[in-house]
């Protein structure tokens, strides 16, 4: 299986689009396929339990787009809970074989 990415653009009412070359596909469902928001839901719900903690961090994830809310009130600690919080998502997406 492969897939392209086309990319359109209108500037002065002229169209116009670049399409990549086909790049294969490996694993994964296909882009743009209806399936593909259910199934990353399935794989990804216990994702806000595992990047929620003792800190206030809040994630928010609607179909296949996720955010994470990271709060403190001193710089310096928001920084460190950033990256606590950042190297905990990564950590997920290790265990559950995502590419970020």
């Amino acid at each position: 299986r492969t897939q392209r990415v086309e990319v359109q653009q209108i500037q002065n009412n002229i169209k116009s689009s670049v399409t990549s070359k086909p790049l294969p596909v490996k694993r994964g469902v296909p882009q743009g396929s209806i399936l593909g928001p259910v199934l990353f839901i399935l794989l990804t719900n216990d994702f806000p339990k595992f990047i929620n903690d003792s800190t206030e961090n809040k994630c928010v994830m609607y179909a296949d787009d996720t955010t994470v809310i990271v709060k403190n009130k001193l710089s310096q600690d928001l920084s460190d809970d950033i990256n606590t919080t950042l190297n905990k998502a990564i950590e997920y997406a290790d265990r559950n074989d995502l590419k970020i």
